[in-house]
């Protein structure tokens, strides 16, 4: 079960890394910019968590289900950080904040879909 979390936590990971590339080269705009920028640190995050996850020794599901819900609490924060981000003035944090958004919301439901699962 764990391959098969990593793996689909890889695909996510690469599409962003792709999306980002690609903002980051047509963007200028002071809120697109740092969208593409916190995308892509959070994709490479992503990939690298998900390479240890491939790479590592399968899990017992129950200390599998542990870490996912432990992440789902973290996720949580991400989304609050993000909000709280996203209503500031300055066009680079509102940027900022849509990104981490983005990721806490994927994460938290990704998260608890495969924790519960397990």
């Amino acid at each position: 079960m764990g391959e098969i979390i990593a793996q689909q936590l890889m695909l996510w990971s690469l599409l962003w890394l792709g999306g980002a590339l690609v903002g980051l080269w047509r963007s200028h705009h002071p809120f697109w910019r740092p969208f593409w920028l916190m995308s892509g640190i959070w994709a490479l995050v992503d990939a690298a968590i998900a390479m240890a996850g491939w790479l590592g020794a399968e899990p017992s599901p129950d200390a599998l289900r542990r870490v996912l819900l432990i992440n789902a609490g973290l996720d949580v924060v991400y989304v609050a950080a993000g909000a709280w981000l996203y209503t500031r003035k300055t066009p680079q944090l509102r940027g900022f904040g849509l990104a981490v958004l983005i990721q806490g919301f994927f994460l938290l439901a990704f998260d608890l879909f495969h924790g519960l699962q397990i």
